[in-house]
């Protein structure tokens, strides 16, 4: 891979604000619109959770995304998510459901879409297969995540957000195979899945006990960038953790989806080292730091 770019704002003074200046950044240095114009766009929050408000996408964040795209005359933008519990529910409790007052947005719960099935792979290297939404693999993604700690991959930012919203329950616990099969897995499904446009709106962070259950971190960052492993592998180093740490991003690198070699990207915007806050990782941290796989793990990955 070439030299990436990533898109950063520093002391931003707020989830809207952070998230228009990293978009106006990158705006001004790669043309969007071929990426936008005509096309169908599905728009991926993270709700994990339908009530917790700090481990879901700000609807400040999703409305300076929204404008974007919309500036582009997008054919259909859909708002869409997967939840680990009621879609819908969390679309009102957050408040996206209000953004159609301003934008013409379809709601999706993915986990009620139409499906297509993705093969992944046991801890002994057998494969299975899960249901993947067919809008995610059939639209123009774009993730509008929330650095977190993570229970089992230390973090998730961006492609874990696309990756895991889009497969249908209660088929999104089959990738749960222990810590060295679920990396490979979310870097294989992340061949269909991969998001076009990656924000992340680190306002407000979290650490610890994540992704639902973790404590606020003041962060006051945004970031940006049409590379997911560059702009995730940049969110790790942000929340004081090592790009090498998090398996599916070297993984995921390894396929070809991106750059999670800092020494490959270029930072725009706010120098990276301004912006870096140290998150208390998760308890089952140093467990998760044995992601290698197995050679019969590995022998399926490298599966064509």
């Amino acid at each position: 891979m070439g030299t990436a770019r990533v898109y950063l704002v520093a002391k931003a003074e707020g989830h809207r604000e952070g998230v228009e200046k990293a978009l106006r950044l990158l705006s001004s240095q790669e043309d969007l619109l071929p990426l936008f114009h005509g096309e169908q766009v599905l728009v991926k929050p993270n709700c994990v959770s339908a009530t917790r408000k700090l481990s879901a996408t700000h609807p400040g964040a999703l409305e300076a995304v929204l404008e974007l795209i919309f500036s582009f005359g997008p054919r259909r933008v859909i708002l869409g998510e997967g939840s680990a519990e009621d879609t819908m529910r969390a679309f009102h409790n957050f408040g996206y459901t209000a953004l159609a007052r301003k934008f013409d947005l379809e709601f999706l719960d993915l986990n009620q879409d139409e499906d297509t099935t993705l093969t992944i792979y046991d801890r002994a290297g057998r494969p299975r297969e899960v249901r993947v939404a067919r809008t995610a693999l059939e639209s123009v993604r774009v993730s509008v995540a929330v650095p977190k700690t993570h229970d089992t991959v230390i973090i998730t930012a961006s492609l874990k957000n696309m990756v895991v919203g889009a497969i249908r329950n209660p088929d999104k616990m089959a990738i749960h195979q222990g810590y060295p099969a679920i990396n490979l897995n979310l870097a294989l499904l992340a061949r269909r899945l991969v998001p076009h446009l990656a924000v992340i709106d680190g306002y407000v962070g979290m650490e610890g006990d994540g992704p639902t259950q973790g404590d606020p971190v003041d962060h006051r960052m945004a970031l940006a960038g049409t590379d997911p492993v560059a702009v995730d592998a940049a969110c790790a180093h942000l929340m004081g953790f090592s790009p090498e740490e998090i398996g599916y991003l070297q993984h995921a690198a390894r396929l070809g989806l991106g750059t999670a070699d800092l020494k490959k990207v270029e930072v725009m915007g706010s120098p990276l080292e301004e912006a870096r806050r140290r998150y208390r990782p998760h308890r089952t941290y140093r467990k998760q730091l044995h992601w290698q796989p197995s050679e019969e793990l590995l022998a399926a990955f490298e599966r064509p």
